[in-house]
């Protein structure tokens, strides 16, 4: 009777120890994927927040000193970086040299980002732009784009 009593206490302490690795794999896993949606979560909140259109009138490009000009509206609900190694412009789907672009905030010069409602100012060279129909992209960090169709010349 003691041995039997003996193999049972053993199994019952085996049994709590398979439950408790068990439970503890569980909350490994699920503590992993909460952490997870929690970073696509915030990721997704501010992909949302962040937004932009280009305003100019399409059938008339401003051409100052060379360059012609776009602008860029911040009409998001947050910030984002507005310098050449953050915004990425294509015209034709050509990538634009960062080098031989120009940013402007135009609501506040010394800053190097856009707030919301703040209109900011992109200086492209006339030699990327040869005269009729072209399509500008401005891409930001964050991955959001937009285009706009016009013409020059």
């Amino acid at each position: 009777m003691a041995s039997s009593a003996v193999s049972e206490l053993v199994l019952f302490i085996v049994s709590l120890l398979v439950a408790g690795m068990i439970a503890g794999g569980l909350y490994y896993i699920s503590q992993g994927l909460s952490d997870g949606i929690t970073v696509r979560g915030n990721s997704i909140s501010t992909s949302l927040q962040t937004d932009f259109e280009i305003i100019n009138d399409p059938d008339n490009i401003p051409l100052e000193s060379g360059n012609y000009v776009f602008y860029v509206r911040n009409i998001g609900k947050t910030s984002f970086v507005f310098t050449s190694d953050s915004v990425v412009v294509m015209v034709d789907g050509q990538i634009v040299p960062p080098s031989n672009l120009t940013f402007t905030n135009l609501d506040n010069s010394s800053l190097s980002e856009l707030r919301p409602y703040d209109v900011g100012q992109i200086a492209v060279p006339s030699a990327f732009i040869p005269s009729g129909y072209h399509r500008l992209t401005v891409v930001l960090d964050n991955g959001k784009e937009r285009s706009l169709v016009f013409k020059v010349g």
